[in-house]
This record gives C-alpha cells, sequence and structure tokens, in this order.
C-alpha cells in the first residue's frame, strides 16, 4: 500500500495525488490528479495545481498508478447460490446456522479486498442479509456496501425444486423445512397460485421490509431438475404488472429474473431497470429484434460470461455448467456488446465453502467465476475476450451500475459531491484489463481500507478445520 503522509487522525481529509484518472464517465484519463475526499464524499478533482491540498489533509501519493472509481458488482449472492444448486449447500447452511448474518459480512469484506466496494445481493435470506448491511452501513462491521432484495419473488428455498431439492433425502425434514421458510420469507412459490388483487399487498407488505430492490422470477428456476432447456413461466401477465406497479410505486429499482427468450422478452415489456442474466436463454440465440430492443431500451443486462480457459475446460468435460455462458448463450453475449447494448457487471459469486473448492480440479478453480473477491476480475477479462473494449469494461463495473439501480447521484464515478469510494491499481488497466488484479490502494466512504487484512474474521474461510482432530 502507498505510504500516507500527514496525520490519518488530523483533519479526516484524504487526499489522492499524482495517478492517472480514469473517472468512470469514459472520457481520457487524466494524469497528475488530485482528488481530495471529506466527510465520505469527494471533495475536489483536478488536476495537481489546481486544487489546494488542505493543511493537515493525509496524502496518498499515487504517482505512476491509475486512480479509479470503487467497483459495483451487480449480482451477488453473498450466501453462495452455487452451493445452494448442487454439492454443499445442507452442510454450509447447517455449519453456519444463527450466523449467517457473519458469513454474509466476511463475503463482503472478501469483495471489498478485492476493489468491490459496492455490491447488489439479489438472491439471499432476507433477515441475515438486511442485518449484515445494517451493521456494515453503521459501520459495526466491515465489508462492501450491501444492497439487497432478499428472496426472488415467486421462488422458494435452498431445499424447494428451485435449488436443491435432493438434498431432503439426507437431511432432516425440520431444518429444510425451517431453511426454506427463512428463504422464502412469504414470496415464494405460493405467489404464483394467487390473483393479483392478494398478490398485491403480500408485495407491498415485503418490500416495506426495507427491500433496496425487488427481483421477480419471470421465469423458473428448475435448471438443476430439469437442465437448461425446461423454463417455465412463474406468473401470469397480470400479475406480474401488479408486482411491477408496486415496485414502481415504492421507487425501488426491479430486477427480473429469465431463463428463456420468452421470459426475456417479458422483462424488456416490463422495463425492468436490471435483466440478471439476460444472455441465459436455454441455449436458444436471442431473436434479433429482441436484442436491439434490449441495445435500445431503458434495461441493463446483467450478463455472466465465462472466460474462454475455464468454458473449454467445461466443454471438454461436458460439465453439467458448459451451458451456463456456452454456446448460444456465448453468442448472445458477443452480440449485445457488438450491438452497444447497456451491460452491467454480475457474477452470481458467493462466499463459497473451502471443502467444495478442495474438491474441484485446478482447471475449475483458476478463473472459476463465482469465487467471491476474484470474480469481477474475471468478469473483466471474459468481457473483452468476447469483444468489449477496457474501458467500457470498467464502466459496465462502475457507472452502469449505479445508473442501472438509480444510484448514479451518488456513485460510480469520481466527482465532486459523490460518495467516495475509489481504488488505485499500480499499472494501465486499460493496456490490459487483467491489471484490475494489482490493487494499490482501496477507499470505501472517503476512508482507506486496509485490504490486506481482510475478513477481519475468518468464518468460512477458516480452513483447514481441524479442530476435531486436536486433543485438548
Amino acid at each position: 500500500m502507498n505510504t500516507l503522509a500527514g496525520g490519518a487522525e488530523g483533519t479526516g481529509v484524504f487526499a489522492v495525488v499524482g495517478g492517472t484518472l480514469i473517472d468512470g464517465n469514459g472520457g481520457t484519463p487524466r494524469p497528475e490528479t488530485v482528488v481530495l475526499m471529506e466527510n465520505g464524499r469527494f471533495s475536489a478533482v483536478g488536476r495537481r495545481g489546481e486544487v489546494a491540498i488542505p493543511p493537515g489533509a493525509t496524502v496518498i501519493d499515487a504517482s505512476g498508478q491509475f486512480v479509479l472509481p470503487g467497483l459495483m458488482n451487480g449480482n451477488v449472492h453473498l450466501l453462495d447460490a452455487i452451493m445452494m444448486m448442487g454439492k454443499g449447500g445442507a452442510e454450509y447452511l447447517a455449519r453456519f446456522e444463527g450466523r449467517l448474518h457473519e458469513v454474509i459480512e466476511e463475503a463482503s469484506q472478501l469483495s471489498l479486498r478485492g476493489g468491490c466496494t459496492t455490491v447488489f445481493d439479489t438472491w439471499n435470506a432476507l433477515v441475515p442479509v438486511l442485518n449484515a448491511r445494517d451493521r456494515i452501513n453503521a459501520g459495526q462491521a466491515q465489508g462492501a456496501r450491501i444492497f439487497a432484495a432478499g428472496n426472488i419473488v415467486g421462488m422458494g428455498g435452498p431445499f424447494s425444486a428451485d435449488y436443491s431439492m435432493q438434498s431432503r433425502q439426507v437431511i432432516s425434514k425440520t431444518f429444510a423445512d425451517r431453511m426454506d421458510t427463512l428463504f422464502d420469507a412469504g414470496v415464494g412459490r405460493i405467489l404464483s397460485t394467487l390473483p393479483p388483487e392478494e398478490v398485491r399487498p403480500i408485495i407491498r407488505d415485503y418490500i416495506a421490509q426495507g427491500l433496496d430492490m425487488l427481483k421477480v422470477a419471470i421465469s423458473d428456476h428448475l435448471v438443476v431438475t430439469l437442465g437448461w432447456q425446461s423454463p417455465y413461466l412463474c406468473f401470469s401477465e397480470r400479475v406480474l404488472r401488479v408486482i411491477a406497479e408496486e415496485v414502481r410505486r415504492a421507487g425501488i429499482p426491479l430486477v427480473s429474473h429469465t431463463l428463456s427468450v420468452e421470459s426475456l422478452n417479458i422483462a424488456v415489456d416490463l422495463e425492468c431497470d436490471v435483466m440478471i442474466h439476460a444472455t441465459i436463454t436455454s441455449l436458444q440465440p436471442i431473436p434479433e429484434d429482441l436484442l436491439l430492443r434490449m441495445a435500445k431500451g431503458r434495461g441493463w443486462s446483467e450478463i455472466q460470461p465465462t472466460t474462454h480457459g475455464y468454458q473449454c475446460h467445461l466443454d471438454a468435460t461436458n460439465h453439467p455448467w458448459a451451458g451456463y455462458a456456452g454456446g448460444a448463450h456465448e453468442e448472445n453475449t458477443v452480440r449485445l456488446i457488438a450491438a452497444g447494448a447497456p451491460i452491467i457487471l454480475g457474477t452470481d459469486a458467493g462466499c463459497t465453502d473451502p471443502d467444495i473448492l478442495h474438491d474441484l480440479p485446478p482447471e475449475e478453480i483458476e478463473d472459476r467465476p463465482w469465487t467471491i473477491g476474484t470474480d469481477h476480475l474475471v468478469w473483466m477479462r471474459a468481457m473483452v475476450e468476447k469483444g468489449m473494449t477496457p474501458m467500457n469494461a470498467i464502466l459496465s463495473s462502475t457507472r452502469e451500475v449505479a445508473r442501472a439501480y438509480g444510484m448514479v447521484k451518488d456513485y460510480g464515478t469520481v466527482e465532486a459531491g459523490k460518495v467516495a469510494d475509489l481504488i488505485v491499481v499500480k499499472r494501465d488497466p486499460l493496456a490490459d484489463i487483467a491489471r484490475m488484479s494489482e490493487l494499490a490502494v482501496v477507499i470505501k466512504d472517503g476512508i482507506p481500507v486496509d485490504f490486506e487484512k481482510l475478513p477481519t474474521q475468518r468464518l468460512v474461510t477458516k480452513y483447514p478445520r481441524g479442530e476435531d482432530f486436536e486433543r485438548r
């Protein structure tokens, strides 16, 4: 980390000096800049010599390095959703039951360690994720800033058909029901059986619990049970309109889950703000007319790519996840990039249990797109491989996420008046996007983060777990 000059306990003013600024607006990088931060916001941004540094300010020397906005991940599941769909989910929830908010905090710290200052958790257990969000906001815990949706409206819990119903064969019904109730939060599959007039008050009450956005399952999540080519629509259009009306009334973003061309078309019709994994369409190409509507529409496509090397491994081994971002789904991604569609970073990543990672072959560890903390770096490299420019990869990981979620007034760029989140990388990421991993400084809310010491308390990532093998 760069040397800090001046006293951090002095004025509470910080200045990042001498770096080349990539401010998140897409313009030409500005060399020899001064970024001044006070009371958690950027107070001045300009060339060295044009911005006066107050006496007693803490100066961070960024000479020869590159200054960018703090990264924003538009789709994570800090309790690892990938494990919930297969191996590891049951033992994970059982091992950490009662401490799930701590797991979420640890995951957010791993994301912050990698330079993500803000994450949008679009599926999680509602109460634990809100508890973690509020603790971080109150300064009671460190971590990336969390915006939370809780459950995906219309989906069941981790031991329902939407995730891993097969786990119920080897765990107690009592535990499975308790976990499903925790995640379901009253807005699960039962809503698909109700008429619009009964759905409306349920959605209104759910939003009132403190959601930052609402995510609705336009199509189901039976991919584990039925494979990539068996999506079903979850709601009638009448019910979807009611849900959308309540979300708009509350003034929060509307986020969609889709797994088919038809459900994606409905998401575009509803003018969803964010369309999660928009390129996953049951291995069918997105029709050209729909793709053009996505490119010109008001919503942002969240895309989940794999690197070429990782996809080659999945294809060569006939891996169950080969269809995730390969074949027609990869073609959809390439076409959306070429069309100039609004795209944001999103990864589905969470805090994976090390036992699960230990079981994987080396080819599935490197460039794994769902490992929190490195997921966003894999995303950027994969998107550049598929035709996105390094600058657009950075914009899709900063300003565009803030725009998609209606938060660009406060986040996403380095400009006076905005929340002071930024990172410093050692070498030019526009020359090689892989250099985004070369972090020198992470600042959140105007305060430098000792990111190399994160997570502050290892719960999931404490490994190996050998306490029971030791005599006391």
